[in-house]
């Protein structure tokens, strides 16, 4: 991307004013000057607000005004009025082209002032007309700022930030569904003296105005983890003199942010920002090297900033809180396009979720799933909760059993096990309490887990953990987050079972999650921060292969694994917990990476997308009429829709295996 301060050609008004060439100020900032104009579509109808928006139909000009004795108002270029909506507003954002129904509207948020909710206003472009959509529930707190978010889904949702410094963030319209909601999907405390906010849609990022501080930007994604960054700072920290009070996203990134003290704005050019970011001990000076100070002669505090970019041209709405008017310039810039990214990895739906675990934080790890072949319907689903015990679900989510043994990190099972007289499938965990792998007992019938015993190991922080089976030999395979792998073999002694280690080897690295391949008698696993191994699962020395490398689309941390047969072919799934994906390999062609698919959220059934997986487990067995290719279940590790302790999200198999389908018949045809 070209700078965009480097790339300035120069500034001129509407009613043709002058423009001060470039310099730099005292900060050592690129500094320009210009004169603002008299807004017309506000001064001809007494206009006096908070908000003044440029939008463009049919290559017309229009202007949405914020007036505390009208409302919202709608104009022509030239100032007339076309629709009115009545109230006390300030505050407005708007997204153009959202359908609900039959109909597309522009969408308006804004807030009522006098009773301090609110309001969703549509533009019915056919007649110009504003009417009122939705209205709020009034929040406990007052409302500082809105700013709407069009997610990749196609939902609408709104940012609501209020005085006690959180931010809340619901959904509005189902852009699957073409219908208002309101669905909270997520709440954070942000900044104490919000002012304003702004989301630019492309990169999911919201821009949060503190005052006294400067711009923050959040990650707009429910299921993103949450961090800030300071983009724009007031002196000391920054450039900036005063308090900030606004801020706009421009389309292709960059933002204008409002600092009335200093009678301009401050052009902040995003890409050289996120170039400068890593260095956070000089703020002020490599602030220089993305903003742009732009002195607005004529406006004495410009307190907010709209804008419409139209190729190289940047027409501002801006009102001044000294005067009390609205005003207008036309800025001229060279501005890059930023081209849109198709994104690679697809999206598929949980039809349900397990219920939440009993402690919130990192709670929920690893799920293993038995399935009940006398009566599969009625098949299980096993979890960890690493902060108290073993978890058991029927196939709906609700939770049957709970087994407080400790600490258990990953878990996986196998059928048939026979001790004495009693033959029963059995579960492993690895437990991070006792050090140990921690042995369950699974009915036949009900699937009901009983405590067995621990087999101590000389790990000293055990973490991940598989099982293999070759005929009547059961192992367990556990490692160390030190990089150490040692297997057992289970061996029946009387009425208890031991362990007996028959093999250690090394990991470069801090590994998780492993699946073993009892067919073929091979075993992979994950070293997180590298990518996949195999190696085989007998209890013989050998050197292991890496088999698949993290990539731009296989991204960092690899955690839990597991592998799904289809057409007599395996394939392994591994997540991916650095994009929140799942990577697909066809381990019978050469291991080739074949795709990777995200789970999204389902708003209609109130399930909300996953993120950040630890474990999974992946079943192609048919489990009864509903599933019949089987049971993919995942650990997620931010529970929205609303927030609430993690727990574990199910995915219907047959998804997984269309997607593998997919995948097979595009490389047959490149």
């Amino acid at each position: 991307m070209k700078s965009l301060y480097l790339g300035l050609i120069g500034l001129g008004l509407l009613a043709g004013c002058q423009t001060v060439p470039a310099q730099l100020d005292t900060s050592g900032a690129l500094s320009l000057s210009t004169q603002v104009a008299s807004l017309d579509a506000a001064s001809k109808n007494n206009i006096t607000g908070k908000s003044a928006t440029p939008v463009m139909y049919n290559k017309q000009t229009y202007w949405l005004l914020t007036s505390e004795s009208q409302g919202v108002v709608l104009t022509d270029a030239n100032g007339k009025v076309l629709s009115l909506f009545a109230g006390n507003m300030e505050a407005l954002d708007w997204r153009d082209n959202i359908q609900i129904g039959d109909k597309s509207y522009g969408m308006i948020t804004t807030l009522d002032n006098d009773s301090g909710q609110i309001l969703v206003l549509g533009l019915d472009w056919q007649n110009k007309q504003l009417s009122l959509l939705k209205t709020l529930a009034k929040t406990d707190a007052q409302v500082e700022a809105v700013c709407w978010y069009k997610m990749p889904q196609g939902h609408l949702s709104v940012f609501i930030a209020n005085t006690l410094g959180s931010i809340e963030q619901r959904i509005l319209v189902d852009g699957k569904r073409h219908s208002l909601v309101d669905q909270k999907v997520h709440d954070f405390i942000g900044a104490p003296e919000t002012k304003a906010c702004a989301v630019d849609d492309t990169s999911a990022s919201l821009y949060v105005v503190e005052a006294n501080i400067g711009v923050w930007r959040y990650s707009a994604d429910p299921e993103s983890e949450l961090y800030r960054d300071l983009v724009s700072a007031t002196k000391p920290f920054g450039s900036i003199d005063g308090e900030v009070t606004d801020v706009e996203v421009l389309t292709n990134g960059d933002l204008l942010i409002s600092a009335p003290e200093q009678q301009g704005l401050w052009l902040v050019d995003i890409s050289r920002f996120n170039k400068n970011r890593i260095n956070k001990s000089s703020f002020n000076k490599s602030e220089q090297a993305y903003a742009t100070y732009i002195q607005l002669k004529g406006s004495e505090k410009p307190e907010t900033v709209s804008a419409l970019q139209q190729g190289s041209s940047l027409l501002l709405g801006l009102y001044d809180d000294e005067t009390e008017q609205y005003f207008t310039a036309e800025v001229t810039l060279d501005l890059p396009v930023r081209l849109a990214k198709q994104d690679p990895i697809e999206s598929i739906t949980a039809f349900s979720q397990t219920d939440p675990v009993s402690a919130f934080g990192d709670a929920a790890d690893d799920p293993a799933i038995w399935v009940n072949s006398a009566n599969p319907q009625q098949s299980r689903v096993l979890g960890t909760n690493k902060k108290q015990g073993m978890l058991l679900y029927d196939l709906q989510g609700n939770l049957l059993q709970q087994v407080n043994i400790g600490r258990v990190n990953n878990v996986d099972l196998r059928y048939g096990f026979s001790l004495g007289s009693n033959t029963f499938d059995i579960a492993a965990a690895s437990n991070r309490t006792t050090k140990s792998i921690s042995l369950f007992a699974i009915q036949p019938d009900g699937g009901e887990i009983t405590f067995i015993s621990d087999i101590p190991t000389d790990l000293g922080d055990v973490y991940g953990l598989c099982m293999y089976q070759q005929q009547d030999k059961y192992y367990v395979f556990i490692n160390d987050t030190d990089g150490r792998y040692q297997q057992y073999l289970l061996v029946p002694d009387n009425n208890q079972i031991n362990g007996r280690l028959v093999r250690e080897f090394q990991v470069p690295s801090q590994p998780e999650g492993c699946v073993a391949d009892d067919l073929n008698q091979q075993l992979y696993f994950g070293e997180e921060s590298t990518g996949i191994w195999q190696v085989t699962a007998e209890p013989v020395d050998q050197e292991a292969n890496l088999i698949a490398i993290t990539s731009d689309t296989f991204v960092a941390d690899v955690e839990g694994m597991g592998i799904y047969h289809m057409d007599g072919k395996r394939y392994l799934v591994a997540s991916s917990q650095g994009n929140n994906s799942f990577g697909v390999f066809a381990l019978d062609q050469d291991n080739q990476y074949l795709g990777s698919f995200r789970i999204d959220m389902d708003l209609q059934n109130r399930v909300d997308g996953v993120s950040e997986t630890d474990g999974l487990e992946i079943t192609q067995r048919s489990l009864g009429a509903v599933l019949p290719d089987g049971l993919l279940v995942v650990q997620d590790g931010r529970n929205r829709l609303t927030d609430a302790p993690q727990n574990f999200k199910l995915v219907d198999g047959t998804l997984v295996k269309q997607l593998i389908k997919g995948w097979l018949k595009e490389s047959l045809q490149e």
